[in-house]
């Protein structure tokens, strides 16, 4: 009798098996999201707002507008409650300040500031306010108190109302584009 061979190179390739490995850790990446969605949220955004100004690490440029604190805070806020906006608030404000090496006097009165932003996006999550409106609005309202204490303790006039102009528009593209569709998956 002549068995034919079965053939089973194809699990001598290595490239096969490593996709099965990516399959099964990308399984487990879910299945840690669901069973720790808070701690894999909170998390996740302050990663994302720490880099967000590394750029001025590197680069020298005006102290434009563009951060990822605001948005994570307010996200962390209005996802996660009161305390979990105030920490975040907090910790990624200092870390962006930390990773790009501008750790100043200012960075203080910013980490305040939105450490109240996200407690304050915490206790108002249930009001069913549009989250563009919110973000747009926490961020002109951060800019109103915080740009005379900065122009007071030192900073330039021009330098911040640019900085103002900037932070405004880009929070408004970031809140009417990304921010929902992040919401929206996050919830």
């Amino acid at each position: 009798m002549n068995y034919k061979k079965l053939d089973f190179s194809i699990l001598k390739n290595i490239h096969i098996w490593r996709y099965i490995l990516y399959l099964i850790l990308f399984y487990l990446a879910l299945v840690f999201f669901q069973k720790h969605k808070t701690f894999f949220t909170f998390f996740i955004l302050l990663f994302l707002a720490s880099i967000s100004r590394i750029y001025n690490h590197f680069f020298w440029l005006p102290q434009l507008g563009f951060e990822l604190y605001s948005t994570s805070t307010i996200l962390t806020g209005l996802l996660l409650g009161p305390w979990y906006g105030m920490l975040q608030g907090l910790l990624s404000n200092f870390f962006a300040y930390f990773f790009s090496g501008k750790i100043k006097y200012y960075t203080y009165i910013s980490m305040t500031a939105w450490g109240l932003i996200g407690l304050t996006c915490g206790l108002i999550r249930h009001l069913n306010i549009n989250i563009t409106v919110l973000g747009v609005l926490f961020v002109i309202i951060y800019e109103i108190i915080t740009v005379p204490i900065f122009v007071i303790s030192g900073a330039r006039i021009s330098s911040a109302m640019f900085h103002t102009f900037t932070h405004i528009l880009l929070t408004m593209f970031i809140f009417r584009t990304l921010v929902p569709i992040l919401y929206a998956i996050l919830r």
